[in-house]
């Protein structure tokens, strides 16, 4: 009989053995699928929003205004942006645009002396649905009008300021001329936005009533710009750009991770991922090896009398590895099947483990709920891994005992 048949027999044979070795297999493998892809998800977040609501993957802005950022320059702003959006859209890789201005303000609450901090955003809405995903974020109402005083709010600011649709909030900044305003704004929708930190500052308002409010006729403080990774990086696309904009005014037109240096921390964080996703490896190592090696030394008496019927050392040490390798692959099919299983739960329902704890901290843009993005490189790889451990597993201890008389192995 061929070797791989008496494995398979071997294997049906005692089935609660090889389903507790297949299942140890099956749970490390499972672990390490959906680590690998709560991982992937978690930086497929972190970029997503800081492309959307802090950075975008380019930025266009007035060269002087990081210089000056913290005195809030708002006057430092770009004139004629309509002829640098056409020149902007024309680049193959710029997939969407967000002509924007941002203004700090002080929004006074109640009847007393109390004041709150938001931060507003003046947007072309017809461009901005385009650039954010409102149908996920807009969970109340409607988005406002281009020319009114409308705004859209986010749930926790909402909270605060105890404003619903239809409420009214009154907004403090400085304006372009340096001197200050004052607007009442309308609530017509609710923000539901990933970053916890966001919704209790973020104020979304029209671009052209934002110009108006801050007395920047025309213009916009900044240029978000989002990118085809498929078609040019981030960087490339900055570094073109930058060469052939022209405006009135000298221009920064940076990516994110020049934009913001925590960004540039992205990298570090994927090579730490990695580097926790092979210590899970390496534990979950030890459990096959350990499983594996005490299911041979189990056997010890079965492997005395193999021998004494004429079965040959090298021919022990076959059988065993066909048996390993075998188990190795219906418990990583089965792990990374589970897996993925409950990855692709979680991708679609999100895992909501910080909305609490992160709720006004810089978290460099990741989201309180992660969605795990299964990759499929990684995922063969963890079934290659799985099945080399436990076939490499069986090695020392199948050579071993093969070397061991009929007689001694019987007296175990």
């Amino acid at each position: 009989m061929k070797l791989y048949k008496i494995a398979l027999r071997n294997i049906s044979r005692n089935k609660r053995r090889s389903g507790l070795s297949a299942a140890a297999i099956a749970i490390a493998a499972a672990a390490i699928v959906f680590l690998f892809a709560f991982f992937a998800g978690m930086l497929n977040d972190m970029r997503t929003n800081m492309w959307t609501y802090l950075t975008g993957a380019v930025r266009v802005r007035h060269s002087d205004f990081d210089k000056y950022e913290r005195l809030n320059p708002v006057h430092l702003a770009i004139p004629g942006y309509d002829a640098l959006l056409k020149d902007i859209m024309a680049d193959p890789a710029v997939r969407a645009v967000s002509p924007r201005i941002n203004f700090p303000g002080r929004v006074p609450v109640g009847e007393g002396t109390e004041k709150i901090n938001v931060m507003g955003v003046g947007v072309d809405f017809a461009l901005e649905a385009k650039y954010q995903d409102y149908e996920a974020t807009l969970t109340e109402g409607s988005l406002p009008r281009m020319g009114t005083r409308e705004a859209l709010i986010g749930r926790a600011l909402a909270a605060k300021l105890d404003a619903g649709i239809g409420g009214k909030f009154t907004v403090l900044s400085q304006s372009g001329s340096r001197g200050s305003n004052a607007y009442t704004f309308t609530v017509v929708g609710i923000l539901d936005l990933p970053i916890a930190g966001l919704e209790t500052l973020m104020v979304q308002v029209p671009l052209d009533t934002a110009q108006r409010f801050l007395w920047l006729p025309g213009q916009v403080g900044e240029i978000l710009l989002k990118v085809d990774p498929q078609v040019d990086s981030p960087e490339d696309a900055a570094l073109r750009l930058g060469k052939g904009l022209k405006s009135e005014v000298p221009l920064n037109v940076w990516d994110y991770k020049q934009v913001n240096g925590m960004a540039a921390m992205m990298d570090l964080a994927a090579s730490i991922y990695d580097i926790t996703a092979i210590i899970f490896f390496l534990l979950a190592s030890t459990v096959i090896i350990n499983t594996t090696i005490m299911v041979i030394f189990e056997r010890m008496n079965e492997i005395g009398t193999l021998a004494a019927m004429g079965m040959k050392g090298s021919q022990l040490v076959r059988l065993f590895f066909l048996e390993a390798l075998f188990i190795g692959i219906i418990g990583s099919l089965t792990g990374i099947a589970i897996g993925m299983a409950v990855a692709g739960y979680f991708g679609g329902a999100g895992l909501n483990l910080f909305s609490d704890a992160m709720e006004g901290m810089d978290t460099m843009g990741m989201g309180s709920v992660i969605y795990p993005v299964l990759n499929f490189k990684s995922t063969v790889m963890v079934f290659v891994y799985s099945v080399l451990v436990t076939g490499l597993a069986t090695w020392w201890p199948a050579r071993r005992a093969a070397k061991v008389t009929p007689v001694e192995a019987l007296r175990y």
